[in-house]
């Protein structure tokens, strides 16, 4: 089964390496093992790791959504309408925008009592900014002394604020009861909406700590907090502090670190030399997913697993481990059944990221991708397909349906679809191609991709049904023409004109009607690009993995296939005609068409051409010894898709005269 995924990822490189084309989206059978790259989720698991060892609770506070003079404006103005002080709003503001802009001898406006908290408040700023050693200013005592309902608004800025203070004078173990005592004067009132300041203290909690230990401990709990409530900014801010800590506490042995240090350590320290040697230092260490994740990805594949035993049976981070392991060791039965058992779980997966060449993907179309790989490895091509389809992965799923699915198969499967695309769609799908696609538009793509497959095997009317739209009237279009031309009871010139039709239709729709979605002839990127594809189909299954492509693959199997079909079709047409007028074109058309890539087959129209006696266009070819430049008439014909009477096609045909080039 190696070999088999080996040459799968060679069908899926070999589609993405071409000269001069797009930049194609990843594929799993292709990118998984080279491009394909699944890491823990850091500040995921700094979320995880902040909640377990309870450096943080559940609550989530106010990321604040104004200014500071504004909140102290807005605070003011809502506690006064409650107690009917509206008349002392503009006193108030007057005196804090003087306090903000640093009047330290500002004088505070009389208030009633209920209002009283916000006049000490900015009381004290004006005494510690008068005292820079104060630490705990005499009018924020008085205010926090105050009975609770006086003090709602501004207790929680206070001790904000003695916590910034103790920081600034090197006191964190101060500064750090004082944000705690924020956080829970923020759940005692309610009130700290404005400025978000209990949210804040996270972050100048970590930042105000010197001991590195303490340190590590405060910024997982900040980045944890700030994950948890999606504060992308803070969280960045503080991830980025923590990753230089982590470097310092690689350099330095910390004296007995607490779990959730060395948890935290494991995410940040993957790859660094000595870290799984400290490890070994703690016989009494508590065995966590993170810690094996940590030995699997530096490598130490035997020490993973043997952490793996000792580690929870229905975790996340555990089941994918196991699963990696399992595959790595080739038992895939039972890589899938761990990777079924993480799908169970499937909203806890965004503990891992997942990123292929170029793109990041979803957990979902990770967890379905590899599961579509490993149903593959097992010659599941079915299980396979739809896993990928789930994925959203819709170039491995259709390299599963064209190559590996029998027809009937494929067609029982796209029964169940309610819908046809239009070609616009489809256009649309080019245009707006992604690492993941929308299931519904993959599972259209799939009901065209068995159209084409059904007209190669000869089953045009049971395809017409699965074509979007457009294409299903050219089809009609073309059926109409063959049936047309096998009228026994027309003229042999017109039953000629209608077979040509057909073999317009053929050469120019041929693509739509009957193009490979991959090699030869890259449907799936409208045949504009030309890779170096699948050469040899009889090597690209296992031994006990029968391909179906063999029985739907185009004659001839090459690029553009069918412009021979169409060429054959004109040159048939050309037997039929009686005016050799019409039979010149029509054989100049077949060896046109493939004369550029295929010389040696438009020879023989060549030749057959140049034989016809008494006729312009034969004269030319047989000068040239090759077939002569089109006519803008003939140009028109050999390019229109509508129906063209015979008696057009004689007309151009007996006209003819060579396009003259200067010298």
């Amino acid at each position: 089964m190696k070999r088999f995924l080996s040459i799968l990822f060679l069908i899926l490189m070999a589609l993405r390496s071409q000269a001069c084309g797009p930049l194609l989206p990843p594929t799993y059978l292709g990118d998984y093992n080279g491009c394909f790259v699944e890491n823990i989720n850091v500040a995921e698991e700094l979320e995880l790791i902040a909640l377990e060892y309870a450096l943080i609770g559940s609550e989530h506070y106010s990321q604040g959504s104004c200014s500071t003079l504004e909140a102290e404006r807005l605070d003011f103005s809502e506690k006064a309408a409650h107690f009917g002080g509206l008349e002392y709003v503009g006193d108030f503001t007057a005196y804090a925008t003087a306090v903000r802009a640093g009047n330290t001898n500002a004088l505070a406006p009389p208030v009633p009592e209920p209002l009283e908290e916000f006049v000490l408040y900015l009381e004290g700023t004006q005494q510690f900014r008068s005292e820079p050693d104060m630490l705990r200013p005499p009018a924020w005592d008085k205010l926090l002394a105050m009975d609770l309902t006086n003090r709602l608004y501004r207790s929680t800025w206070v001790n904000y604020m003695l916590g910034n203070l103790a920081s600034g004078h090197g006191r964190p173990e101060l500064a750090s009861e004082y944000y705690a005592a924020c956080r829970a004067s923020a759940r005692e009132t309610g009130t700290d909406q404005s400025i978000g300041l209990a949210h804040a203290s996270f972050k100048r909690d970590y930042l105000a700590q010197t001991n590195l230990a303490l340190r590590i401990k405060r910024g997982i709990a900040a980045i944890g907090y700030y994950h948890k409530t999606r504060d992308r900014k803070r969280e960045k801010f503080c991830m980025d502090h923590l990753q230089l800590d982590m470097q310092q506490a690689a350099r330095e042995s910390l004296d007995q670190p607490s779990m959730s240090t060395l948890e935290a350590m494991a995410l940040f320290q993957v790859g660094q030399a000595g870290f799984s040697e400290k490890l070994e230092q703690y016989p009494e260490l508590k065995i966590t997913p993170r810690l094996a994740w940590f030995m699997y990805k530096n490598g130490k594949i035997e020490k993973a697993a043997a952490y793996l035993e000792q580690c929870p049976k229905d975790d996340i981070l555990s089941n994918w481990l196991r699963f990696r392991l399992a595959q790595r060791q080739g038992q895939n039965e039972t890589a899938i059944a761990h990777l079924k058992c993480w799908m169970d779980s499937l909203q806890q997966s965004d503990r891992i990221v997942f990123e292929l060449a170029y793109d990041s993907v979803s957990s979902r179309s990770a967890l379905n991708g590899s599961l579509g790989m490993l149903y593959a490895s097992q010659g599941q091509m079915m299980d396979a397909m739809l896993s990928f389809i789930q994925a959203g992965a819709y170039r491995d799923a259709a390299l599963i349906a064209e190559r590996y699915l029998a027809t009937e198969e494929l067609m029982r499967y796209v029964n169940t679809f309610e819908n046809r695309a239009s070609y616009a769609s489809a256009e649309a799908f080019q245009l707006h191609y992604q690492a993941e696609t929308y299931i519904g538009t993959i599972e259209l793509r799939l009901s065209y991709l068995l159209a084409r497959r059904l007209f190669r095997e000869g089953r045009p009317t049971e395809a017409l049904p699965y074509y979007p739209p457009e294409i299903a009237r050219i089809l009609t279009t073309y059926l109409s023409a063959k049936n047309a031309s096998e009228k026994f009871w027309s003229t042999p010139n017109v039953r000629s004109a209608h077979l040509y039709h057909a073999a317009r239709i053929m050469r120019w729709k041929g693509m739509e009607l009957s193009g490979t979605e991959f090699y030869p002839d890259y449907t799936v990127e409208y045949g504009d690009f030309s890779w170096a594809g699948i050469q040899n189909e009889d090597h690209i299954s296992p031994a006990d993995t029968t391909p179906a492509y063999a029985d739907t693959a185009p004659v001839p199997n090459v690029r553009f296939h069918y412009r021979h079909i169409a060429a054959a079709l004109a040159a048939e047409a050309a037997a039929y005609s009686w005016n050799r007028h019409q039979k010149a074109l029509l054989l100049w058309s077949a060896g046109s068409w493939i004369q550029n890539r295929h010389p040696q087959e438009a020879d023989v129209y060549y030749k057959k051409l140049a034989r016809i006696r008494f006729q312009p266009l034969a004269k030319a070819a047989d000068k040239k010894r090759w077939f002569p430049e089109a006519s803008p008439m003939m140009d028109y014909i050999y390019r229109s898709e509508d129906y063209i009477e015979t008696e057009l096609i004689v007309k151009t045909a007996k006209g003819f005269k060579p396009v003259a080039f200067p010298n």
